[in-house]
């Protein structure tokens, strides 16, 4: 018996991906999207998932069995929404919550200092924001600052 057959030997390729992103099921949506992105260009990652679940959903259905928890909370998260009349109340607070949450970005890009503040410009985000007008200006060939 060979001793490279062990089988509990871990998958090296999965413990690569996990020191270098962290564990998957603790990614946030948007870090998972472009991790598949990266390793599997022009598929769509939750279609993938959706399929495998209901494949497994039907080898427990044939075996007259009920599929596991972990089964139909995959097959609950990746149904496609086709349209939010019939979606519970959950579903569309989930989507609200993961649409208003704060997001981290370059604190000199205006879109990532302004968002999820309070009051008025301060004088460095007006700086910022005339900067990038001026850009604009320039780059449009429209200056009416001349005219």
């Amino acid at each position: 018996m060979p001793r490279d057959n062990k089988p509990n030997q871990p998958d090296p390729e999965r413990d690569l991906l996990d020191r270098l992103f962290g564990a998957p099921d603790e990614m946030a949506d948007e870090d998972l999207d472009m991790l598949y992105e990266a390793l599997a260009p022009n598929t769509n990652s939750t279609a993938i998932i959706h399929r495998l679940a209901e494949e497994a959903a039907v080898e427990y259905r044939t075996k007259n069995q009920m599929p596991p928890d972990h089964i139909q909370a995959a097959l609950d998260a990746t149904r496609e929404v086709k349209s939010l009349d019939n979606l519970p109340p959950s579903k569309l607070r989930q989507i609200v919550d993961t649409l208003t949450a704060p997001f981290t970005g370059a604190v000199k890009d205006p879109g990532y200092a302004y968002r999820n503040r309070d009051g008025e410009l301060d004088a460095n985000d007006q700086g910022i924001i005339d900067e990038l007008t001026d850009e604009l200006r320039e780059d449009w060939g429209t200056d009416d600052s001349k005219g």
